[in-house]
């Protein structure tokens, strides 16, 4: 559940905001948007962190079933938060990413496909995290395998990451998602 859980996160919304940023230069909004005597940051930034809003809105009911339901301690159950809001912002910022070296909106699906897939696995969200070699040092850069504890930790589980843990690194997770953000705007804003 656990897993499934982070994949509907991480590769959802990824999906949509590349999609969506795609659709919108195709339709001819993002030179407009261009145009807006603001910097792109803020323009591009507005944009995921809506997305990002409204993502939040569509998974709360699924979190406050998880978190009535499930034996959530206040710490687990805080860290989820913290990390599933983390997440979908850095999702959103990926999805800017993809979607400012993509063409159109088939094209961008599958670029997300193609980089989320290896990032899920690398964070154990398929295999499991492992507790030492290169696949535990590739687990804890990688902001999937937080979430992927988070959602453990809410449901029982015995996560790789604690709790504080998972609530630091999605704090790190959020400014990652920032800078991100900062630096692809020129880029989404720009016309084929």
């Amino acid at each position: 559940a656990a897993m499934l859980l982070a994949v509907l996160c991480a590769m959802t919304r990824t999906a949509g905001a590349a999609a969506g940023i795609a659709r919108a230069r195709e339709s001819g909004l993002l030179p407009r948007l261009a145009l807006v005597p603001k910097p792109a940051w803020r323009v591009v930034g507005g944009w995921a962190a809506g997305s990002a809003l409204v993502d939040a809105v569509q998974l709360a009911p699924a979190l406050a079933v998880l978190i009535v339901m499930a034996p959530v301690t206040p710490a687990a159950g805080l860290a989820l938060v913290v990390d599933v809001v983390a997440v979908l912002m850095l999702a959103n910022a990926l999805g800017c990413a993809v979607a400012a070296v993509g063409a159109g909106p088939g094209e961008v699906l599958l670029d997300t496909t193609v980089i989320l897939a290896p990032l899920l696995f690398l964070g154990g969200l398929f295999t499991g995290v492992p507790r030492d070699g290169w696949r535990w040092v590739a687990a804890t850069v990688d902001p999937f395998s937080y979430l992927h504890a988070a959602f453990i930790g809410a449901l029982g589980g015995d996560p790789a990451f604690t709790a504080p843990v998972v609530a630091v690194a999605g704090a790190a997770t959020a400014c990652a998602a920032a800078v991100l953000v900062a630096i692809v705007s020129p880029a989404v804003l720009r016309s084929r």
